[in-house]
């Protein structure tokens, strides 16, 4: 039978931690405490709520049904008492200490400088530790309080995540230096459809914002070909087809064998902002940095189109 008594923080940290890692020694080694003590929190935990949460295997931890009901509300619990932390260590300070900020990997070549050459400057007290993955990997650890923001294209399923809009970086396409689309400016989306489209592998949302731009698909369905730009810009180059760039990406890349063709008009974009957890504490830290990390990019002539709608 479980308990009337409440259970404590230390138990609700443990147990989303051992969730998040599906490993004793792995759970542990993040919290800061031996295996013993996670696992007589976990005990302790299960006698209060009066069943197993987790099974536990040679290899790994298996969530039981109850643990799996359970977790949203020990990690919305956990997450709430950590900004009440971080609420209390600031006192008001606003863009001070540690922030665990995520970049995707389309836009991490050219944003990360961006951020770590001009914030010392504009933000002294403030120390970004910048972690670059995928999208989904990125509001995942959001979710479980891994990560405190991140810099992405917005133009997604944010998982409930919150967001605070920057600026639209324009689309491009590379093509081969001899292809027929070399140096347009008058590009529409439905041309692509006639291509060979190549696309970066499942998980990167550049893929996806890349196929939106296609209602349908004749003699030459897109292929997913890498999970770098950087293979991608290979295979444009040995004409194996034609891919879409976010125009930021065409100053990190080598001069090689490729031309670049533009829409016309606006074109397509994809929407930069930040995003993060809508329980934070920080959103007003997090709508200034925003702000800044807009004007650093415009400083640094990165490709950026104001907000439109």
């Amino acid at each position: 039978m479980p308990t009337s008594s409440p259970p404590s923080f230390s138990q609700l940290r443990a147990f989303v931690a051992l969730c998040d890692h599906q490993h004793f020694g792995e759970a542990a080694a993040t919290l800061g405490v031996s295996q013993p003590s996670l696992s007589q929190a976990i005990t302790a935990l299960e006698k209060r709520v009066g069943g197993e949460l987790v099974e536990r295997t040679t290899r790994r931890v298996l969530v039981t049904p109850l643990g799996e009901t359970l977790l949203p509300y020990a990690r919305e619990a956990v997450l709430s008492a950590e900004s009440f932390n971080d609420a209390v260590a600031s006192q008001g300070a606003a863009l001070t200490g540690t922030m665990r900020l995520g970049l995707i990997p389309t836009l991490a070549p050219y944003m990360a400088p961006v951020i770590l050459d001009g914030l010392p400057a504009e933000l002294p007290s403030l120390h970004p530790e910048l972690r670059e993955m995928v999208t989904g990997d990125i509001l995942d650890m959001l979710s479980q309080g891994r990560l405190d923001a991140a810099v992405i294209a917005i133009d997604v399923d944010l998982h409930r995540a919150a967001a605070v809009p920057m600026f639209d970086e324009p689309l491009v396409v590379l093509v081969p230096r001899n292809h027929p689309w070399a140096g347009r400016t008058d590009l529409s989306t439905e041309e692509l459809e006639e291509q060979q489209l190549l696309l970066l592998d499942e998980g990167n949302c550049l893929r996806d914002q890349t196929l939106a731009l296609c209602q349908r698909y004749s003699s030459h369905p897109p292929a997913a070909v890498a999970t770098t730009l950087s293979t991608v810009v290979r295979m444009v180059v040995h004409g194996v087809g034609i891919t879409v760039v976010p125009e930021g990406a065409l100053r990190m890349l080598d001069h090689e064998d490729y031309a670049v063709a533009r829409f016309a008009g606006r074109g397509p974009v994809r929407r930069i902002g930040i995003v993060h957890r809508t329980s934070s504490s920080r959103s007003e830290d997090f709508t200034r940095l925003a702000k800044v990390l807009t004007r650093l990019a415009a400083d640094a002539g990165l490709p950026m189109l104001p907000l439109n709608g």
